[in-house]
């Protein structure tokens, strides 16, 4: 709410500030703002993605949830499209044994996409290192789920 009242509040200042007919400068100073601030916001939520595996299992921080799955429901480690533009190697997770800690959003339920459109969910690992086998985050996978170290499948 802050974000929008600066933003208006900005536009507003430069639409008094000109001529009465350039009060358009009071959306694009809103939208402007507005931009600006959901963009940070997004590299700041990206940039901190990560997983943490346990004996238990894994749980996947992403921009906008936190999902928490159990060794057992991890199928296998292939390549898989991760936001419709990167293909990474990914944990492929059966869906009805995800559980949802976290959701950014309004609704606390899983999106429709979890369990409308596929079986199973791609949770990426490539993405947090370049050789993701041969450091910290592959010998703990190893250590909790040698089964799925068999050859990489697409």
């Amino acid at each position: 709410m802050t974000i929008a009242l600066w933003g208006f509040a900005i536009g507003w200042f430069l639409s008094v500030s000109s001529s009465a007919n350039q009060v358009w400068f009071c959306f694009v100073g809103y939208f402007l703002v507005l931009g600006i601030i959901s963009m940070f916001l997004a590299i700041y939520n990206i940039m901190y993605e990560h997983i943490a595996v346990s004996e238990k299992g894994v749980e996947y921080h992403s921009p906008w949830m936190i999902l928490e799955m159990p060794w057992s429901s991890i199928e296998k480690i292939s390549y898989r499209w991760h936001r419709n533009y990167l293909w990474l190697e990914c944990f492929v997770v059966d869906n009805s044994q995800i559980r949802l800690l976290k959701w950014s959003f309004f609704e606390r339920e899983l999106p429709p996409s979890f369990t409308l459109f596929s079986r199973s969910r791609a949770i990426p690992l490539s993405c947090f290192s370049e050789n993701w086998r041969e450091n910290e985050l592959g010998r703990q996978i190893k250590q909790y789920a040698p089964q799925l170290f068999s050859p990489v499948t697409n």
